[in-house]
C-alpha cells in the first residue's frame, strides 16, 4: 500500500522526480528524517552526560525519543545539495549559517505564538537577536552544516537509491503516517499543557482526553526546558 501511494504521490506510476542524477521520495525521507530525528536524541542526551555527568530528555515528540531538529536539518541539506555541493566551502558554510540561524529563528517565533512557550533563550550570550539565535549556534549551524555537505550527504544520498525498494517505501509509509499522528497529537497535548497553566477549562470531548492522557506531570517530564511566557 505503501509503495502505491508513493507511486500516486510522485504522479505517475514508476516515475521518478531527479535532481541531476538522483531523486528523492517522500517515504524514503521520512526514513531518514526519522533516523537523524533518534541519533540526534542520543547525541543530546550523551551530551548532557558528559556537560553536566545526567542525561537529559531533549526529545520534541510525546511518543519516541526524536530530536526533530537534526532530522529537519539532514533532510533539508540533502534536498539542498544539488545546489549548495557545487558551491565552495566559504558559500556553503555562510548558507548553512544563514539557513540555521532563520530556522531557529522562526521555530522560537513559532513556539511563542501558537503554545505560549519557550525552550531555549540566549539572552546571556553576546550578540544574540532576542535570545532566539545567537552568534555562537549560528556558528555552530554553519561549521555543522558544511562538515555535513562535504563529508555525508552524499553517502546518504547513496543510501536514499537503496531505500527506493519497495519494501523500504512501505516501511517509510508506516513511518510517515507514525510521526504524522505523532506531531499532532504533540502539537495537541502541548496546547492544552499551555492552556491548563493559563487557567483555560476543558471545552470538549477531545480537550478531556488529552488532559487525561498528557497530564502536566506527563507533559513536564517530556519537555524538561520547557518555560512559559510571563
Amino acid at each position: 500500500f505503501g509503495y502505491n501511494c508513493y507511486n500516486l504521490i510522485m504522479g505517475i506510476k514508476k516515475k521518478r522526480v531527479y535532481f541531476e542524477t538522483f531523486h528523492f521520495g517522500l517515504f524514503p525521507l521520512t526514513i531518514i528524517f526519522v533516523l537523524f530525528s533518534f541519533l540526534g536524541f542520543l547525541f543530546e542526551g550523551l551530551w548532557s552526560v558528559i556537560s553536566y555527568g545526567h542525561w537529559d530528555n531533549h526529545s520534541a515528540l510525546v511518543w519516541g525519543p526524536f530530536t526533530i531538529i537534526y532530522g529537519f536539518a539532514v533532510v533539508g541539506l540533502i534536498l539542498l545539495y544539488p545546489v549548495l555541493s557545487k558551491q565552495n566551502i566559504f558559500v556553503q558554510f555562510l548558507s548553512c549559517f544563514l539557513l540555521g540561524s532563520v530556522f531557529e529563528f522562526a521555530m522560537s517565533c513559532l513556539q511563542e505564538y501558537v503554545f505560549k512557550t519557550y525552550s531555549w533563550d540566549y539572552s546571556h550570550l553576546p550578540f544574540n537577536l532576542q535570545g532566539r539565535i545567537c552568534l555562537r549556534m549560528s556558528l555552530v549551524w554553519g561549521l555543522a552544516g558544511m562538515v555535513f555537505l562535504r563529508l555525508f550527504a552524499e553517502k546518504i544520498i547513496e543510501v536514499l537509491k537503496f531505500l527506493n525498494s519497495r519494501i523500504m517505501i512501505n516501511v517509510g509509509f508506516v513511518l510517515f503516517v507514525f510521526m504524522v499522528l505523532n506531531f499532532a497529537v504533540s502539537m495537541m497535548a502541548t496546547c492544552r499543557y499551555s492552556e491548563r497553566h493559563y487557567g483555560i477549562a476543558a471545552d470538549s470531548v477531545l480537550d478531556e482526553f488529552i488532559d487525561a492522557r498528557f497530564p502536566d506531570e506527563r507533559m513536564r517530564r517530556i519537555y524538561y526546558n520547557m518555560e512559559f511566557l510571563k
